[in-house]
């Protein structure tokens, strides 16, 4: 892998990271307007992690499948499987690193963790293959 197509597999790690927190604080922010609305802050701010629990690995997976079936589909010639995998080491590392930043490096170490993790990468995997099996010159 050149240089150029490593930064381009950070750069899709670091969108989808973005996009998926993006995600979650929109969970939380229809959470608090139409499931339970009137509440004080506090209470959002507990319920925050447990919708970013289910919304997150969700949403990684999703925003992964989506990546891989577009980058895949605009260079035919590019593994899209192998890039993609490189796109989720990216991913992981980045996540861990920002997690670990925050101080809450052995919360990070956790069952849920590899469970989203795994989810991102069955997603990446998935839009991979399928843009694959496409055939050369498919569009996503």
């Amino acid at each position: 892998m050149t240089l150029g197509e490593a930064a381009k597999a950070v750069g899709i790690a670091v969108g989808i990271l973005i996009l998926n927190i993006a995600a979650t604080t929109a969970a939380v922010f229809v959470y608090a307007l139409a499931i339970a609305p009137g509440h004080p802050a506090a209470f959002y701010h507990a319920a925050a992690p447990r919708i970013g629990a289910w919304s997150g690995p969700i949403g990684g997976a999703v925003l992964f499948f989506l990546a891989a079936a577009w980058f895949g589909g605009r260079r035919p010639d590019r593994n899209a499987v192998a890039f993609m995998l490189k796109a989720w080491l990216a991913y992981v590392a980045l996540d861990v690193a920002s997690g670990a930043a925050m101080g809450d490096a052995g919360a990070m170490l956790s069952w849920g963790m590899a469970l989203s993790m795994g989810l991102a990468l069955l997603g990446a995997m998935a839009g991979a293959v399928i843009v694959r099996r496409r055939g050369p010159g498919a569009r996503a």
